[in-house]
């Protein structure tokens, strides 16, 4: 629930001229989105659209509480007005971000529904405001004079390494995601900390030894993935704050920003904060958890299936069906077993990995995906990830005998799910919901910490926590359901008013009747999720009431709207031109290795949804060439667009005459289509180059392209892509087209074939072509920023072509290695590697109509190394055998860190 800016400006390339950008625009909210309004109060602005006024209420209500809690808790109060966006039901994403770029804001969307048992919480907008408000604390908090004097003159810029603006932009996630999730439980609105799941999955990471700082502290590849942050980081700051004080864990991020010329000192940090080292109190907390694994009991039966991914299980009269994922790197397997005989099928699918449902023999996902360029919903989807019919904005929890759905309507579930049966509205639940084959539905319903089952809307039995969802019911009328153990998570039975345990095992993530003496059981190891078959039991246990330090505090319970001044309304409008910020001033310089001085200096403004950004920039690049200008970005409408324009202020004395005075550069892109895996764009370009004064190349393209990729694969696991574009430049008109293709293979092998023609209508000679830069470009890289798209791309080329006609084949294969080694102090870990083998064969003709074959033998080993435990930046190093009049040599050795300006 975070973004994490490890680069903190963009840049264009342009023939050697880098141009600042002024931000990064669009990704926030779609195009064309709804009108947005703005109430400011105190130092927060809330940003809100008319369906989601009451939320706005809500949120302006408990604002003032939340940030007076902050406050003293992490000994900071915001140096920037915090931007609060409760984005529109065009946007319906079950996530929320913090950040301070381009401001201090945080962008919280409204799908939270599709996840009601994962976050164990009882409103989804009250968990995303208690988040993402801890971690605007985390980031904006500056306790030295320099980052403050700093950030007064460059606000959220930055300058050259190694000052830093903002500090705990170098922290990792296992501190800053998991103290959010400490922030987001002690407020009586639950938490992911009383998820008897995550419990189970902390235990068997400490019992496997994995909870080390190598291991946790670096941006890593392994089993359970991203969840190790947020919860393994969880449960330590939870462990801390328990035995330190939950102001001495807050404060940590407090000392962290201290140290304004190197924030990499975490042990240091941490002993400031609470008296004991990091490491030291990591291997305590292990330690902790590591003893409770000998009580924990494991799920034993008939394996079934594994995954390194979870997703929900569900079943009908006939079959249990679900989704697995064994390797973590290729589409789904959909797993059915088969009730009666107990036979398995599994067959591989595309599918949006997800909770299956299923409606007439055909299967759907939950989902939330592009139904159009300017809409993103929550809805069912199919194998080609497109919505059912009548299911946009539902999140369907199953299906009536006369067909009627159950599910909750997104835009009203903002807060807490709004379940609805058909049109009319049911109740507000706090789970899932099962529904048997009498059409009974089960669900619970919490208040405060009591959480109540319900069979239809009569109230069964009470259970003191924030954990439970019901599973099934069995011929005779028990209903089972998962909640809390004391070491982790189990299945129960209530029958007959009393409340029995189901199985003995403490890693239960989730089961399914095969009959009234057969269970499915989804359980979780340290490695994997298994699936195993075996028998129901009946112990005398009831679900345990997990109780943390907090709760007999004064601080928790569930905060209370209060009346405040400056409530939202719908009189004032946001307007994203109009509400363009200071957001940074970016200062870098240095010196080449010829000895000559560089530098850039670049101006951001944006607006806090990110649909308009401004610029104005001076560089000094390699060449000795100083260029000055503006920058305008806006992603405000379906169609987005860019433009900069320039002047040289200062070029080399011997080569003045060679370049452009003043120049522009534009660019537009139209999406004609987006649903499921599909997406369509039109798109032009135009650049006045200021190397080449005469080059003026005006560009359109069109793309259509299917690109599907699952899990932790490294590369799409299917593409196909085509684009056709054509150039104008002067009174040379080039026109081409490419094509790209993906598949990937068992063991992680990746086929590929890349294809590209360009051709130039101009006929002269090729001396006056190569003079005047016209015709077809053969470059040593064909940056996508170069705004012109029939450029070829030749990487062991000794120096720029021009060419009438021109084209290849890149015919490739790539494996991809999973050996890593992380370390905590040391700055550089690896984390996984590729091997490719490439053939390239070109096709190239001359102005003077010499053709010429040429082919390139590329090998190359890429390395994914993680830079100071965070930022992942691949390292290449390739071989290329290139015998031609082309090449600069027959073999080139290249090797460098792949920046992707």
């Amino acid at each position: 629930m975070k973004i994490f800016f490890w680069i903190l400006f963009s840049f264009t390339m342009l023939y050697g001229v880098i141009i600042p950008s002024s931000g990064s625009v669009g990704g926030a909210v779609v195009p064309n989105d709804n009108k947005y309004y703005k109430k400011k109060q105190g130092n927060v602005e809330i940003i809100y659209t008319k369906e989601n006024l009451p939320f706005a209420i809500h949120a302006a209500k408990v604002e003032p509480s939340i940030h007076g809690q902050y406050e003293k808790l992490y000994g900071w109060k915001l140096d920037e007005k915090l931007s609060v966006g409760l984005i529109s039901n065009h946007n319906q994403i079950a996530n929320g971000f913090s950040t301070q770029f381009p401001n201090n804001r945080q962008i919280n969307y409204v799908g939270g529904t599709s996840k009601i048992d994962y976050f164990t919480s009882i409103s989804w907008l009250d968990t995303l405001l208690y988040h993402e408000t801890a971690h605007n604390y985390q980031y904006n908090v500056k306790a030295s004079w320099v980052s403050r004097m700093l950030h007064k003159l460059f606000a959220n810029g930055s300058i050259v390494v190694p000052i830093f603006t903002l500090p705990n932009l170098t922290e990792n996630s296992f501190m800053l995601e998991g103290n959010a999730v400490l922030n987001e439980s002690w407020h009586g609105n639950g938490g992911r900390l009383y998820s008897g799941r995550f419990l189970a999955q902390t235990i068997l990471q400490a019992k496997a030894d994995n909870i080390k700082a190598s291991e946790v502290y670096n941006t890593k590849l392994k089993f359970p993935y991203g969840e190790i942050v947020y919860i393994q980081g969880g449960f330590y700051n939870l462990y801390m704050a328990q035995k330190y004080g939950l102001n001495a864990i807050d404060s940590y991020f407090k000392y962290h920003s201290e140290d304004w010329y190197w924030p990499f000192f975490t042990n240091a940090s941490m002993k400031k904060a609470t008296g004991v080292d990091f490491e030291d109190s990591l291997e305590t907390y292990a330690q902790k958890y590591k003893a409770l694994a000998k009580f924990q009991v494991l799920a034993k039966g008939e394996l079934i299936a594994s995954s390194q991914f979870f997703t929900k299980l569900n079943s009908d009269a006939k079959e249990i069906f679900f989704l697995t994922n064994e390797n973590g790197s290729r589409a789904s397997n959909i797993v059915r077993v088969n009730k009666k005989d107990g036979t398995l099928s599994e067959v591989r699918k595309s599918f949006f990995p997800a909770k299956l449902i299923k409606d007439k023999d055909k299967f759907y996902t939950q989902a939330s995906a592009h139904i159009s360029p300017t809409k993103i919903v929550q809805g069912l989807y199919d194998e080609d990830k497109l919505l059912k019919n009548g299911s946009a904005s539902k999140m369907v929890q199953g299906y009536l005998s006369d067909g009627k759905e159950v599910y909750f309507d997104v835009p009203s579930s903002y807060r807490e799910p709004q379940l609805y049966v058909g049109k009319k509205f049911y109740a507000k639940v706090n789970s899932s919901v099962y529904i048997d084959k009498n059409d009974n539905i089960y669900y619970f319903v919490q208040t405060g910490k009591k959480r109540t089952l319900y069979k239809n809307k009569t109230p069964l039995i009470s259970l003191r926590g924030y954990y439970g969802f019901v599973n099934d019911v069995d011929s005779q009328g028990g209903i089972y359901f998962i909640s809390n153990t004391k070491y982790g998570s189990s299945l129960f039975l209530y029958k007959d008013a009393k409340v029995s345990r189901a199985s003995e095992a403490d890693n239960v993530i989730e089961a399914r009747l095969i009959n009234d003496k057969e269970v499915l059981i989804a359980a979780i190891s340290e490695k994997d999720y298994y699936y195993v078959k075996t028998d129901l039991m009946s112990i005398d246990d009831i679900p345990f009431e997990v109780k943390y330090f907090f709760e007999d505090k004064g601080y928790f319970k569930k905060i209370k709207e209060k009346n405040t001044q400056n409530i939202p309304d719908l009189q004032e409008k946001y307007n994203s031109f109009m509400d363009m910020r200071y957001s940074g001033l970016d200062f870098s310089f240095g010196t080449s290795t010829s000895g000559k001085n560089i530098g850039i200096l670049n101006l951001r403004y944006q607006d806090p949804l990110g649909q308009n950004a401004l610029n104005a920039y001076i560089n000094k690049d390699l060449r000795d060439v100083t260029i000055g200008g503006v920058g305008y970005q806006s992603a405000l409408f379906l169609l987005s667009y860019g433009f900069y324009a320039y002047s040289v202020l200062d070029t080399p004395k011997y080569d003045k005459n060679h370049f452009r005075n003043n120049g522009i550069i534009a660019h537009a892109k139209l999406p004609l289509y987006q649903a499921g895996y599909t997406k369509a764009t039109v798109g032009a370009s135009y650049y006045q180059d200021y190397y080449t004064r005469s080059r003026e190349p005006l560009s359109f393209y069109a793309t259509l392209k299917k690109y599907e990729q699952f899990g932790k694969s490294r590369f799409a696991n299917y593409l196909n892509a085509l684009k056709i574009y054509a150039t104008q430049d002067r009174e040379d008109t080039l026109y081409g087209v490419q094509y790209n293709f993906i598949h990937d293979l068992p063991a992680e092998f990746y086929i590929s074939l890349d294809a590209k023609y360009s051709s130039s209508a101009n006929s002269m000679n090729t001396l006056k072509a190569q003079n005047e830069s016209r015709g077809v470009k053969l470059s040593t890289s064909a940056f996508a920023s170069d705004l012109d798209t029939s450029v070829i791309d030749m990487r062991s080329i000794g120096f720029v072509y021009y060419v009438k006609d021109a084209g290849y084949i890149d015919i490739g294969v790539k494996k991809v290695l999973n050996f890593s080694s992380y370390w905590f102090t040391f700055p550089i870990s690896l984390q996984r590697e590729t091997l490719s083998i490439d053939y390239k064969y070109f096709d190239i003709r001359t102005f003077s109509n010499n053709p010429y074959q040429v082919t390139e033998l590329r090998a190359s080993l890429n390395l994914d190394l993680v830079f100071f435990n965070n930022a992942v930046i691949p390292f290449s190093l390739e071989y290329i055998y290139n015998d031609s009049l082309f090449a600069y040599q027959k073999e080139q050795l290249f090797y460098g860190l792949s920046l992707a300006f």
